[in-house]
C-alpha cells in the first residue's frame, strides 16, 4: 500500500520541471501496472483541486480528478485525526503533511512525496518515505518489492 503526495501528482500533470515530471509519472505508471493500492487522505481531493485550478481551466481540473479519484482509496479525516495531532506536536510539521503522514502510518503504507521537507518530518515519524527526485530509483524498487511480498 502506497500513500502519494499530491506533489508527485502535481508533477505528474504539470510538467513545470521535465525531470520531476518524467520520474513522477513513472512512478505513477509503475504503481497502475503493479495494481498496488493508493490510499489518501480525503482532503488530497482539495489541495490537488486547488492547486490545479491555478494552472488548469476548471473542466481540466474535473476531467484530472474523475481519472485519479477512482483509482484511490480515501481516508476519512476522523480516521486519522488523533494520529495526525501527535505527528504533527512529535515533528512541527504542516498540516497537511501530517494528514498525509497520519495515512501512511495508519494504512502502514510507503509515503512517496517531491516535498523533501514532507519526506524529512516522515522519516522523524519512523514512516518509511521516499523523496522521489533523490530517490525514484530506489522507490520504483521498493513498490516492486512490495508487490512481491503482498
Amino acid at each position: 500500500m502506497i500513500i502519494i503526495d499530491t506533489s508527485t501528482f502535481i508533477d505528474a500533470i504539470i510538467p513545470f520541471k521535465k525531470d520531476r515530471h518524467k520520474i513522477s509519472l513513472n512512478l505513477l505508471n509503475k504503481i497502475s501496472q503493479l495494481n498496488l493500492i493508493i490510499y489518501e487522505p480525503k482532503i488530497f481531493i482539495i489541495e490537488l483541486s486547488g492547486v490545479l485550478t491555478r494552472y488548469k481551466p476548471k473542466e481540466a481540473v474535473i476531467n484530472h480528478l474523475n481519472k485519479i479519484i477512482p483509482a484511490i482509496n480515501l481516508i476519512e479525516y476522523n480516521e486519522i485525526h488523533n494520529l495526525a495531532l501527535e505527528i504533527a506536536l512529535q515533528t512541527s510539521c504542516r498540516a497537511i503533511d501530517a494528514l498525509f503522514m497520519a495515512s501512511a502510518k495508519h494504512t502502514n503504507s510507503i509515503l512517496i512525496s517531491n516535498d523533501k521537507t514532507q519526506i524529512k518530518n516522515a522519516k522523524k515519524a519512523n514512516i518509511e518515505a521516499y523523496y522521489l527526485p533523490k530517490e525514484h530509483t530506489t522507490a520504483i524498487k521498493r513498490i516492486e518489492k512490495y508487490k512481491q511480498s503482498s
